[in-house]
């Protein structure tokens, strides 16, 4: 019944979870420090919601599947094939899932970050 956010300068693993029951789970990857080349959100909403926002410049991917409410991943396809990939996948049940980019923030250095 309340709800959660993760941003702001962070390492986010190969795979991350977000569940929302009856509140909202905010992940910001924006100014995330990516150290594999893709990275998988697990997501699950119960009338709640889910948002994940990406870089720019960052590959998102989506796959999912709602009851009674939505899921909406705004694919998008980085130019650089080094970019970072962000699949995001789950359930929204009487709730939604979003996940876009956000324009102006860009990973800075793309090959920097598997050196």
């Amino acid at each position: 019944f309340s709800g959660a956010t993760r941003k702001g300068r962070w390492r986010p693993g190969a795979q991350t979870t977000a569940f929302a029951c009856f509140g909202g789970v905010e992940i910001d990857l924006s100014e995330a420090v990516f150290e594999q080349r893709e990275t998988v959100v697990n997501v699950t909403a119960i009338f709640g919601g889910v948002d994940v926002k990406v870089p720019e410049n960052v590959t998102l991917r989506g796959s999912g599947s709602a009851v009674l409410g939505g899921f909406d991943v705004e694919e998008q396809t980085a130019e650089d094939p080094d970019a970072p990939v962000v699949i995001v996948r789950g359930l929204a049940v009487f709730g939604g899932v979003d996940a876009s980019g956000k324009r102006g923030k860009r990973v800075r250095d793309l090959r920097a970050r598997r050196d």
